[in-house]
């Protein structure tokens, strides 16, 4: 019997790179969740979300509670969309005052509140950091539809949306952490490289398939080992 996953995300485990040649934003069939559930024999429900916040978890997450209850163990990796901003109202005002899809403080908090609730469910959490954003690519796609200059007097430099990408990613581990919720390291699968460009799709915030392939074998031993798997898992399963 397969061991049974569920994952708690958005776009990115759900598998979402953007095709240049066809203009549009598809689902990979080589996602690194896919991947990981072929190699380590897993059963996986997907509950992933194109744009979901922690805010948006949290609201459905009832509508998973009896997928979640089934499985042992669920992934959860949230951020990237609590962290980014309304890019034409930055352009519009970028002197003025700004807020993000969700403050850093009620980020935090929703978080915390998703992995008591899946924990209280009866499955394991086992939190993700976030993938960083590759700024200087980010800030070239908001520029197509928002005015550049004027996201750049916000900004600063394109390194200040890197930098608020971290703020969410320590967020959400000190929130596991705090709970004593294991953290699979993703962030560093990037970290690791000199350069983002052979694993960013054009908009710099979604993995293309090598990207993908990057964090699968970066995160195959971690997930090994926060499931308890060994490395025949159909076989222990079973």
């Amino acid at each position: 019997m397969a061991v049974k996953l569920c994952v708690i995300g958005d776009s990115i485990t759900g598998g979402v790179i953007y095709r240049e040649d066809a203009a549009r934003y598809v689902k990979c069939r080589d996602s690194f969740v896919n991947l990981l559930a072929g190699a380590l024999g897993l059963d996986v429900h997907n509950r992933s979300r194109f744009g979901c916040t922690s805010t948006a978890a949290l609201e459905r997450l009832g509508r998973y509670e009896a997928d979640i209850a089934s499985c042992p163990y669920t992934l959860v990796m949230l951020g990237g969309n609590d962290c980014d901003f309304d890019w034409q109202a930055v352009a519009a005002a970028p002197e003025a005052p700004q807020q993000c899809n969700t403050p850093l403080a009620l980020f935090e908090e929703n978080y915390g509140r998703l992995l008591d609730r899946i924990r209280a469910l009866g499955s394991q959490p086992l939190a993700m950091n976030l993938i960083p954003v590759f700024g200087r690519r980010y800030f070239d796609w908001i520029s197509r539809s928002a005015d550049g200059p004027s996201v750049m007097r916000f900004l600063g430099s394109t390194d200040s949306i890197e930098h608020w990408n971290e703020m969410f990613s320590i967020a959400a581990t000190r929130a596991a952490s705090a709970r004593g919720v294991p953290v699979l390291d993703v962030r560093s699968a990037f970290l690791f490289r000199r350069g983002f460009d052979p694993y960013f799709s054009a908009d710099g915030i979604h993995p293309n398939a090598e990207g993908h392939r990057m964090i699968y074998e970066h995160l195959l031993p971690l997930l090994r080992s926060a499931m308890g798997l060994g490395e025949n898992p159909k076989l222990a399963a079973g």
